[in-house]
């Protein structure tokens, strides 16, 4: 899994945004002018940002998603019509802001699905999905999974990778395992890691938002160059723990094929 910097600042503490100027340089609004915005306009706003300066950790970045992690499935929709709206096929004079537009959805809905609500438990979610798998066909149409240009290469792939956790394991999973297993010694296969998490999906689909998280240096293990191996656990980890309990208890096996019920926070 590719794991940014941006993102991963976002799982550990939540994205909070402080210390914020009245007026940002660079054309860059204000908290209270992105607080009165629409959904779509903060989309807007994020996918323009995006466009101009790439996928970054600025605090102008960290200050948008925050306010689109709080507006949820709505957010969602509108970056579904932002994908759809990009065919790499079709080059024209609007091609490359269009595609950095599409990336932004791209990358923040696997944001989403991490730390706030798991796209495939609602109807919208399973929309977004379905645009991301299309825009990666059309990507293969273009040859960007073969090409010689390496950043279409990388693009495909990061898209790809996307995808993958949006449908199975994501971030969020990972650390639920890296908690279970480093604070109450209980280590899940891929395969009942996969079932606890349909089980937790169809319990609350918003669990990716019960806890922040944390980096752990785990003293007992090393990797290959003797240094001690760092996790992302969960800060609050009952809540996941009580939920494993009861997943054991009532011997949960399930494969969620998207017809989990949609929940609003």
């Amino acid at each position: 899994m590719r794991l940014t910097a941006a993102l991963l600042a976002v799982m550990l503490f939540g994205g909070s945004a402080t210390g914020f100027c009245a007026q940002f340089r660079n054309g860059h609004k204000s908290e209270t002018e992105i607080a009165g915005m629409t959904t779509e306009q903060r989309v807007e706003e994020y996918s323009r940002e995006y466009a101009r300066h790439g996928l970054t950790d600025s605090d102008y970045g960290i200050l948008i998603e925050r306010y689109l992690y709080q507006d949820g499935l709505k957010t969602v929709t509108y970056l579904a019509v932002i994908i759809d709206g990009y065919d790499p096929t079709h080059r024209d004079g609007t091609s490359k802001e269009r595609a950095a537009r599409a990336y932004a959805g791209t990358t923040f809905l696997p944001q989403m699905d991490a730390n706030v609500v798991r796209l495939r438990a609602s109807e919208e979610g399973r929309k977004a999905i379905e645009a991301m798998r299309a825009l990666l066909e059309r990507m293969r149409t273009a040859y960007f999974d073969s090409g010689e240009n390496y950043d279409q290469r990388n693009t495909y792939e990061i898209l790809a990778d996307g995808v993958k956790e949006v449908e199975g394991i994501n971030y969020c999973d990972e650390s639920i395992r890296s908690t279970l297993k480093l604070r109450y010694k209980i280590s899940l296969s891929d395969k009942e890691l996969s079932d606890f998490t349909n089980y937790l999906i169809l319990q609350d689909p918003y669990y990716p938002s019960w806890s922040e998280r944390e980096e752990y240096k785990d003293m007992t293990q090393r990797n290959e160059a003797g240094n001690p191996i760092w996790y992302v656990v969960m800060k609050k980890p009952e809540r996941f723990y009580n939920a494993y309990l009861q997943y054991k208890g009532k011997n949960f096996s399930h494969s969620l094929l998207g017809d989990a019920p949609s929940h609003q926070k």
